[in-house]
């Protein structure tokens, strides 16, 4: 099995996730990591036995053997990064958002086209809540689709960085937050068809960790409502001003519901005419005849982000949550900031194949009695 060689760009927080999956995988190492000021590249590099350090990235993918790049940098970094090492040949894994515009996110999803590369671009939905739930969105157990709705809402972020200043991070809470429903709601359920949003700042004045006092410019209080073809609506909430975290998505039946993470269970379906085997009967949100499945495993290549992405490198196979449906999950980002701002519908110009079939007569709701 061939060796493959990763860098890392970026040493936030937020790497140490890739660096500590990679760790469990055969054949697989970080030969550099990345970032801005070489301190941080070489303390990072240190804390995970990386052999060497930079604080250019061009430098290092020009003097690395690299198989793939891993980008985990501040949001409106992303595009450079990953447009210079797809040029060069190189696979990229992205940390989310894709980027801080849809012309640049369009950009990366067709040069990684043009050259064969995988880029693999996060969110990654597929854990065992997800992958159970794909087995009751099914109209026998939950009759016809007719609505959904996901959030993300969290008290805001902590540290007083580029989360709160517009000029660096080109986006506030849908960025940061909303994408996660988005793309959770969508790979479920397939592509939307418009967008109609409300989008502000509710507090230009905050107390963060510590209780220093900053002002923010970006939006930290969105709604979205999406279309299907079928005439159903999704609603995606992120308000970066609750006293909790809440992060669920909620798929409505004519005769019953599919709701994951939420009410303290990882998965539960709401399924009164048809009784779930082998699974757990609860009440849930005060309704009874509602059921938690036993999870199913992940495949192998889904146990996680790193898992997944290598799985591709060896097969050349695209992930199964491709970079054409996280450009549908982002354009639909990008409208719902465009409908807040003219107060019109947006409707949709891209699309993508799913990985996994829905019925299509799941979502007809008018040619018969239901």
């Amino acid at each position: 099995m061939k060796q493959l060689k990763l860098g890392m760009v970026g040493s936030g927080d937020i790497s140490n996730r890739f660096f500590e999956q990679a760790a469990k995988l055969e054949n697989v190492t970080f030969v550099a990591t990345c970032a801005k000021r070489l301190e941080n590249a070489k303390n990072k590099a240190e804390a995970y036995n990386v052999a060497r350090w930079y604080d250019d990235y061009i430098q290092m993918m020009d003097t690395e053997e690299l198989d793939a790049v891993v980008v985990t940098t501040p949001h409106s970094v992303h595009a450079e990064v990953v447009l210079a090492a797809l040029e060069r040949g190189l696979h990229v894994l992205n940390e989310k958002p894709m980027a801080t515009s849809f012309d640049d996110c369009k950009k990366m999803v067709e040069l990684s086209e043009q050259n064969n590369k995988i880029f693999m671009s996060l969110p990654y939905d597929l854990n065992p809540a997800f992958t159970t739930a794909l087995e009751f969105i099914k109209e026998e157990v939950i009759g016809k689709i007719t609505g959904a709705e996901a959030q993300l809402n969290i008290p805001g972020p902590g540290r007083d960085n580029w989360y709160y200043n517009r000029e660096i991070s080109h986006g506030g809470a849908i960025l940061d937050c909303m994408v996660y429903p988005i793309s959770r709601l969508i790979s479920l359920l397939g592509p939307a068809q418009s967008v109609t949003a409300e989008v502000n700042t509710l507090i230009p004045n905050r107390i963060v960790k510590g209780g220093k006092e900053i002002h923010s410019d970006v939006d930290d209080n969105a709604t979205v409502i999406v279309e299907f073809a079928g005439g159903q609506h999704a609603v995606f909430r992120t308000l970066w001003a609750t006293s909790f975290n809440t992060n669920n998505t909620i798929i409505y039946g004519r005769k019953g519901t599919v709701a994951i993470n939420d009410c303290g269970f990882p998965l539960v379906v709401h399924s009164p005419n048809v009784p779930i085997p082998d699974a757990e009967e609860v009440t849930w949100r005060g309704a009874k005849e509602c059921y938690v499945p036993k999870l199913l495993p992940s495949a192998s290549s889904e146990q996680n982000i790193m898992s997944h992405f290598i799985h591709c490198l060896r097969t050349g196979e695209q992930p199964k949550q491709t970079a054409r449906l996280q450009l549908h999950v982002h354009e639909i980002m990008f409208a719902a900031y465009k409908s807040a701002e003219s107060g019109q519908r947006y409707m949709l110009t891209t699309t993508f194949e799913p990985w996994h079939k829905l019925d299509t007569g799941i979502f007809d709701t008018k040619s018969q009695f239901i």
